[in-house]
């Protein structure tokens, strides 16, 4: 039997805010992910501000990480935890987590968003049971929970290590993503690609039983 197209309209879009929209309408975002039924491009696109980093040369290695049902991303480069607005609490790495298209619209390179960033870390993050961020930057240290693409849980502090890292842990949604899981293989040749185009730069693949 023939799978009936989903169509959405503009006033679909409009109804709905970012994460809501993306938990009811994941079609609409993930596209690509239905098609090749699976999670592979999914660890890659959560890199997309790591990507952009690479290009300042601030950043020198990425590493992803594979456990059974969810998948960890690490890099040498921190997320911004200064406010957006002198009287708003919310921080640039916050706006980057929860708010469609913030980290395509904020990279210091639109080539990278052009190339690595097509589906977001707003709608991963939305599209996940729960996710979370710690970073370390400008002497601070960030530490976030988000459910469902909301944020449960933020903690920001004053750290005397002096480095700049991020690490992101993503556990995709069963229920929007029912039987889809990473391949190791395949996604080895999505970072192959990537390595190639950015002059073999180093990312590598870990696998935890």
């Amino acid at each position: 039997m023939k799978e009936k197209k989903i169509e959405y309209t503009a006033d679909d879009i409009q109804a709905l805010e970012g994460r809501a929209h993306v938990r009811l309408r994941p079609q609409m975002y993930f596209e690509k992910v239905y098609a090749e039924k699976s999670l592979d491009r999914l660890p890659l696109e959560v890199a997309c501000h790591a990507f952009d980093e690479v290009m300042d040369k601030n950043c020198s290695y990425i590493k992803i990480t594979l456990f059974s049902d969810y998948f960890s991303l690490e890099y040498d480069a921190g997320m911004s935890l200064k406010a957006i607005h002198r009287n708003d609490t919310m921080t640039h790495a916050e706006m980057i987590m929860t708010t469609i298209a913030a980290c395509r619209n904020y990279k210091k390179h639109l080539s990278v968003g052009d190339e690595f960033c097509e589906l977001g870390i707003t709608a991963i993050n939305a599209a996940s049971e729960w996710c979370k961020l710690l970073t370390y930057s400008n002497g601070q240290k960030g530490e976030f929970l988000f459910k469902e693409g909301k944020t449960e849980t933020r903690s920001i502090t004053k750290s005397d290590e002096n480095k700049n890292y991020t690490k992101l842990t993503v556990k995709p949604d069963a229920t929007i993503f029912p039987n889809l899981t990473i391949n190791p293989e395949t996604l080895q040749q999505k970072i192959d690609v990537i390595r190639e185009k950015l002059h073999g730069f180093n990312i590598q693949l870990h696998i935890k039983s």
